[in-house]
């Protein structure tokens, strides 16, 4: 199982071009499309290796969070309605109350890299090793897929920024296009000082909600659009909680936290 070292620089904190750079990883944001249709052939070693590596080199949303994952294949795992693909990634975690969001923001840094070398991945609560973990997370199939994994900006069903947002800021539309369960797109965000409060739903409500009740790791996807877009104009991410002047919520919602540019710890005491 691989741990991952907190320890590591951000890989791609700096905008540069090339395969599972900043660069690659915004256009990516833009026009991936979650598959259920891989081809069944396993990937190479190489390039297992290859994404262990991109994995290793991201910078955490909160430094204390313990996160690992492994590699394995169809045979050991199970799930409702898994698709036919040759890889998944297991991911699991120390009790902390941001681990799911930790995950979610560190392994669609992963999801994004793949779709950026030509792969395709998708993100599935139900799916979980054979063997028990007692601290799973949640899975993501990946492999070459079977159709482009692609689309067009006007094919995301998304809802518009005066829905997600307060405020106005040109790295939103990054976050408005990033993939969350049942759709469900729970994140809000309020533009002020610089900065943006972060709220996110803890539960969608009606039906939906009894089926999903993940929306904390939507929320680290949603984190990881926003910071890639932001590294993507030279902008460092930085993710602070415990901020006793946060506007109040909008109904539903709960804080989660800060996110400025500048210098500074990710996790404030």
């Amino acid at each position: 199982m691989a741990k991952i070292n907190h320890m590591m620089e951000n890989s791609y904190n700096k905008k540069q071009a090339g395969p599972g750079t900043n660069e690659d990883l915004y256009s990516t944001i833009f026009t991936r499309a979650s598959t259920r249709k891989f081809e069944t052939m396993p990937l190479p070693a190489e390039t297992l290796e290859q994404i262990e590596a991109f994995i290793s080199n991201v910078k955490p949303l909160v430094p204390d969070v313990e996160l690992s994952h492994k590699i394995v294949n169809a045979e050991a795992v199970k799930g409702l309605i898994l698709p036919k693909a040759p890889h998944f990634l297991l991911i699991s975690g120390k009790e902390h109350p941001l681990r799911n969001t930790c995950a979610g923001f560190l392994y669609q840094h992963a999801v994004l890299f793949m779709h950026s070398i030509g792969l395709a991945a998708r993100w599935l609560s139900s799916a979980k090793g054979k063997q028990s973990d007692p601290n799973h997370i949640i899975g993501i199939a990946f492999g070459k897929p079977a159709q482009p994994a692609t689309r067009k900006a006007e094919a995301f069903d998304r809802k518009p920024l005066s829905e997600i947002a307060t405020g106005t800021d040109p790295h939103l539309e990054a976050v408005r296009l990033a993939p969350s369960g049942m759709n469900g797109q729970p994140w809000y965000f309020i533009v002020e000082n610089g900065g943006m409060h972060v709220y996110y739903k803890e539960r969608l409500g009606g039906l939906v909600g009894k089926l999903y009740n993940q929306t904390d790791v939507d929320l680290g996807i949603g984190l990881c659009h926003l910071a890639v877009a932001g590294e993507h104009e030279g902008k460092p991410f930085h993710f602070s909680t415990g901020n006793k002047d946060s506007p109040i919520p909008p109904k539903g919602f709960t804080y989660a936290g800060r996110v400025d540019s500048g210098g500074g710890s990710n996790l404030h005491p």
